[in-house]
C-alpha cells in the first residue's frame, strides 16, 4: 500500500511537472493575446477593456513570477522559497496581492456589465474610462496595504518540528493560516465569484426582458457578458479543489497522519495546485470559444504577425544574397 500511494505522489509530481510548464506557456501566450486585443481600437475605448488588460498584465506576470517557482518546488522538490527569507516574503505578498486584485476587477467586471443595460442614469454614468481607471489604481493600492502588507510582515521561513527543523515559507500566526483557509480561498475563490455570477447574470437578463430591447446593449458587449459567465465558474471550479484541501490540511493540522495518509494528502494537493493555476491562462481561450468578434480579432493579429515575419525573412535572405 505504501509503494501504491508513493507511485501516485509521483505520478502528481509528473502531472505538474509537464501540465505545469503547458500551463504556464499557453497562459503566458493567452494573456499577451489579451492585452494586445483589448488594447487595440474600438474595444480600447470600452471601460470593460481597462479591466480585462490590467487582469492579463496580472496574469501575465503571475505565471512566471509565482507559479514557475511552485512547480520547481512542489514538481522538482527543489524549495526555492526556503532559499532566502527575503524571497519567500516577496512572493507570498505577490500571490496574495494578484489573488485579490483579480477577483476584486471581476466585482468590477461584473457591475460593468450591469451598468451598460441599467434604466438608472445615474447606474449607466458610472459606465465610463476615467472612473475604471481610478477604480483600478485605487482598488490596486488598497489591496496592498490591505493584503499584501501583512503578508509581508508575518511570512518567513519558519522551521518545521514535524519536518525535523526544515524551515518552509509560512505564516508565524497561526491565526492567519486559519484565516486563509476558512475564508479567504473558500470565499474568495470559490463561493463569491460564482455568487457574483449568478446575481449579475439574474439582474441583466431581468432588466433586457423590462426593456424589451436586445439592441440596448451591443452585439460584442453580450459576448462579453456571456463570456465573463462561463470564465467565472471557470475560475471557481479551477478553485475549488485547491480551497478544500487547503481547508483541509488547516484543520488537521496537528492531527498524525500514516505516511500513506500524507502520501494521498500531496498527490490530492498536488493536483489541485496545478488546477488552481489554470484560471489564470484560459481567458484568451475562453474568449475564443465564446466570442466571434474576439476570435476574429485574435485571428487578425496572428495573421499580421504571420505575414511580418515571412517579409523580414524575405528581406533578411535577399540581404544574404
Amino acid at each position: 500500500m505504501l509503494i501504491s500511494t508513493e507511485i501516485l505522489v509521483k505520478t502528481a509530481r509528473l502531472i505538474l511537472i509537464y501540465g505545469g510548464l503547458t500551463i504556464l506557456l499557453l497562459g503566458i501566450f493567452g494573456s499577451l493575446m489579451v492585452i494586445i486585443i483589448f488594447n487595440y481600437y474600438p474595444l480600447n475605448e470600452n471601460p470593460f477593456s481597462i479591466y480585462i488588460r490590467v487582469i492579463g498584465i496580472l496574469s501575465f506576470l503571475f505565471l512566471p513570477i509565482y507559479f514557475l517557482p511552485n512547480i520547481v518546488t512542489f514538481g522538482f522538490e527543489i524549495n526555492w522559497l526556503a532559499l532566502n527569507g527575503t524571497f519567500c516574503k516577496f512572493q507570498m505578498s505577490y500571490a496574495v496581492f494578484t489573488i485579490t486584485s483579480i477577483f476584486i476587477l471581476n466585482c468590477f467586471i461584473s457591475f460593468n456589465r450591469y451598468s451598460i443595460i441599467s434604466s438608472s442614469p445615474k447606474i449607466r454614468s458610472f459606465n465610463s474610462i476615467k472612473l475604471s481607471r481610478y477604480l483600478v489604481c485605487g482598488a490596486l493600492i488598497i489591496i496592498w496595504f490591505a493584503f499584501g502588507m501583512p503578508v509581508v510582515i508575518l511570512f518567513d521561513n519558519v522551521p518545521q518540528e514535524n519536518l525535523n527543523g526544515t524551515a518552509i515559507c509560512t505564516s508565524r500566526s497561526r491565526a492567519l493560516l486559519l484565516f486563509a483557509a476558512l475564508f479567504y480561498f473558500p470565499l474568495l475563490e470559490g463561493v463569491l465569484p460564482i455568487l457574483l455570477a449568478i446575481y449579475f447574470w439574474y439582474i441583466t437578463r431581468k432588466l433586457v426582458k423590462r426593456l424589451n430591447n436586445q439592441h440596448v446593449i451591443q452585439r460584442f458587449d453580450r459576448q462579453i457578458t456571456r463570456t465573463y459567465m462561463f470564465q467565472i465558474a471557470g475560475n471557481a471550479i479551477a478553485s475549488l479543489p485547491f480551497a478544500t484541501i487547503n481547508l483541509y490540511r488547516s484543520l488537521t493540522m496537528e492531527k498524525k497522519r500514516s505516511e500513506n495518509e500524507e502520501n494521498v494528502v500531496q498527490f490530492l494537493r498536488l493536483l489541485a495546485i496545478c488546477l488552481f493555476y489554470v484560471q489564470y491562462s484560459t481567458d484568451f481561450y475562453i474568449y475564443m470559444i465564446t466570442s466571434s468578434e474576439f476570435r476574429m480579432r485574435a485571428c487578425h493579429i496572428l495573421s499580421f504577425w504571420h505575414h511580418f515575419r515571412r517579409y523580414w525573412n524575405n528581406r533578411v535572405i535577399q540581404a544574404q544574397v
